[in-house]
């Protein structure tokens, strides 16, 4: 799979939450980043990365992780920007 044509991404989830959007989902190429330490995401917001990567030519052949936008971990990265 990894080296073929099939156009394919995997999204490593995190934990999953109800309540209202958040928005898009922040997310990293690696599993350990602080970024995601919140390990938390609206289930919509998860919904709605799903569909970015449906349509972002940028996550094909990616394995992004996601963590929901305000979460801490996601504010605490923004700030360090």
């Amino acid at each position: 799979m990894l080296a073929s044509d099939t156009r394919w991404t995997v999204v490593h989830g995190s934990d999953l939450e109800e309540g209202e959007s958040q928005g898009l989902p922040v997310w990293s190429e690696h599993g350990g980043d602080p970024i995601l330490a919140s390990n938390l995401t609206r289930r919509v917001d998860f919904a709605l990365f799903m569909v970015e990567a449906l349509e972002n030519d940028e996550l094909v052949h990616e394995a992004p992780a996601i963590v929901g936008r305000e979460t801490p971990s996601a504010l605490a990265d923004a700030a360090r920007e």
